[in-house]
Order: C-alpha cells, then structure tokens, then sequence
C-alpha cells in the first residue's frame, strides 16, 4: 500500500511539471512571436483559397470574401 502511494505521488509530480512547463513555454512562444510582429514592419495578408492575392493590411478576400491571414 505505502508503494502504491509513492507511485501516484510521483504520477501527480510528473503531471504538475508538464503541465507547469507547457504553460511557461506557450508563454515565451506567444512573447517571441509578438516581438517578431512589432519588428517586422513589411506584414502581409493573404487569402488561403486564392495565394495570389497579397495586401499590406487584414481584410476580406476580393475573389471569395473569406478572411485573410497574415502571410508567414
């Protein structure tokens, strides 16, 4: 029994910790990203159904209407 506890303890520690560091690291994902953003001030917008079609600010696509997504 007292085995039996170590085991589920050690389970919970192991769990705690990748939980603790999939958070931090989204979090100096997402602080990377919007660095590279604000540096970089040539953004483009494109739309994924017509990759032909490129503008310098978010809007809808003038083919299809859908949404376009900044071009990476």
């Amino acid at each position: 029994m007292k085995t039996f506890k170590w085991i589920v303890a050690a389970l919970m520690v192991v769990v705690l910790a990748g939980i603790t560091f999939g958070v931090i690291g989204c979090k100096e994902k997402e602080s990377s990203q919007s660095q590279s953003q604000s540096g970089n001030k040539t953004v483009q917008y494109t739309c994924t159904m017509h990759p032909d079609v490129v503008q310098d600010k978010p809007g809808k696509c003038p083919k299809c209407g859908m949404d376009l997504v900044e071009k990476k």
